[in-house]
């Protein structure tokens, strides 16, 4: 019997999704395949190495990672009289899912300890200056992974945003987005 089978990696999170999970040999996060099964054999295995991308290249590490298999009977290849069949009662859809790792302690649950701290360049500002205000902003966290934390500063209607100046580029990437909600300025 030949059996056609598609496995699929982390299936929830592609559509429009970083891949978080790839095959080793065919870098990608599907894979389709056949499965010969001999008369006298009651199982068969196949194995496949997948890889996580680099964590930088994704936030969420929070949601499993599902992993399917999706099979069918190839009735291109039966010989003989007597065509092999799948049990009636057996699933053809099978799902996993993995989780990552964290270093949230042993409940698997995150305890954060953030601290922030904001410096202004300077100690006055008269309306009307010209020179914009910078605010140097530390953050740190001295408990476990605060992973997909987001900080939310909001900017008076006298003053404009003008962007985001990174001075240590060894640091995690951030993501700033400008908007505006409510007449409210939010970087």
């Amino acid at each position: 019997a030949v059996l056609n089978a598609s496995l699929q990696l982390d299936r929830l999170k592609q559509k429009g999704g970083i891949e978080r999970t790839l095959f080793l040999n065919y870098h990608r996060p599907q894979h389709t395949f056949q499965l010969v099964i001999g008369k006298l054999e009651r199982s068969k295995y196949q194995e496949f190495i997948v890889y996580l991308t680099d964590e930088k290249e994704f936030r969420d590490k929070l949601t499993p990672i599902s992993v399917s298999l999706n099979y069918s009977l190839d009735d291109s290849y039966s010989s003989g009289d007597l065509k092999p069949i799948i049990n009636y009662y057996s699933e053809t859809f099978l799902q996993k899912q993995a989780h990552i790792l964290l270093d949230c302690g042993k409940d698997n649950v995150c305890i954060p300890a953030l601290k922030l701290s904001v410096t202004p360049d300077r100690q006055q500002l008269i309306f009307g200056d010209e020179n914009p205000l910078t605010l140097i902003v530390n953050g740190r966290n001295e408990g476990e992974g605060a992973y997909e934390a987001e900080l939310s500063v909001i900017i008076p209607p006298e003053a404009d945003y003008i962007g985001v100046v990174r001075n240590n580029e060894a640091l995690s990437t951030l993501s700033c987005a400008y908007k505006v909600d409510n007449s409210t300025q939010m970087v």
